[in-house]
């Protein structure tokens, strides 16, 4: 007998390819950005002072990527933020990691377990979203592999990408943190 076919893997993985990124997938994206954020020095300060500053540069965070590639390819920057459900999903988790009592759920998401199944979902996220971005990018040029694989890296790896203007939001500019040039 086969192992691979009694654990019925490729069944698995058709399964686990149709299964909607909504809530679940992105509520871990969503979670481990805001938290990411948070972890930035100076945040818990300006999440005092200007809560909208801080829930920008967590929608900033959130959806980076897309604002990214809509530039690159001249489509609306705001685009992204134009699907209601998850600005207002983003912008909850946003709430309860920053405001939470006791933070309840910032302490419960920061578990090792827990913070490690979320970045591996967020990771499954940002498959989806290369690919989006190259099947995007392909719409618009058939024939560049080169603007296909760019924008792709943009949609992927937007929020990191985007961290200095993010920074400018907060009133904090570090140009050497520049994910350009230092990259992870």
């Amino acid at each position: 007998m086969d192992l691979f076919g009694m654990l019925y893997l490729d069944e698995l993985s058709h399964g686990l390819a149709n299964l909607s990124m909504f809530p679940y997938f992105d509520m871990a994206h969503y979670i481990v950005s805001v938290m990411a954020l948070r972890e930035q020095p100076g945040v818990l300060d300006v999440s005092r002072v200007s809560p909208l500053a801080c829930w920008f540069s967590s929608m900033l965070y959130c959806f980076g990527g897309a604002v990214l590639s809509g530039i690159m390819l001249a489509e609306p920057p705001v685009a992204p933020l134009s699907n209601g459900t998850s600005v207002l999903l983003a912008s909850t988790i946003w709430y309860l990691v920053f405001y939470c009592p006791m933070d309840v759920v910032y302490s419960g998401a920061a578990l090792l377990p827990l913070r490690l199944v979320l970045s591996g979902m967020k990771e499954v996220t940002r498959t989806w979203k290369v690919l989006g971005g190259v099947t995007q990018a392909r719409s618009k040029y058939k024939d560049s592999l080169l603007v296909m694989i760019a924008i792709g890296w943009a949609r992927g790896a937007g929020g990191g990408l985007i961290s200095n203007f993010e920074q400018l939001v907060r009133g904090v500019w570090k140009p050497e943190t520049n994910e350009l040039l230092k990259m992870s």
